[in-house]
């Protein structure tokens, strides 16, 4: 509306624009703090994402070193284990001469004793 239309109004027809006026300008207010709520709302939850996501590296942190740490250990296990084993084998091998040895010797013996 132009400034001669409104100069042409009488007093009833401003009071009635400057009812719809007011009208209009409180809808808009009431929009206005519903999407800055709706702002409000979203950065809340992008902010728990960000920590959401902070905590989930936290996290992947925390199990990439207990990884490491399993590693390790197992390592160390699997070193003891193949130790223990060449351990035994040398047992072995030492038990199994010496059974041999004791064997010919009992052989050579009763050779020895069949023979006089």
């Amino acid at each position: 509306m132009t400034e001669k239309e409104l100069r042409k109004l009488n007093r009833y027809q401003l009071l009635e624009l400057l009812v719809v006026q007011t009208r209009r300008a409180e809808e808009l207010q009431k929009k206005l703090e519903e999407l800055e709520n709706t702002i409000q709302e979203r950065d809340i939850r992008l902010s728990k994402l960000g920590s959401i996501a902070e905590a989930s590296l936290q996290v992947s942190g925390i199990f990439e070193a207990s990884q490491k740490a399993v590693d390790l250990y197992w390592d160390s296990v699997r070193k003891q284990a193949i130790e223990l084993l060449e351990d035994a084998q040398r047992q072995a091998e030492e038990i199994v001469k010496s059974a041999e040895v004791k064997a010919k010797y009992i052989s050579v013996l009763q050779q020895d004793s069949l023979d006089e």
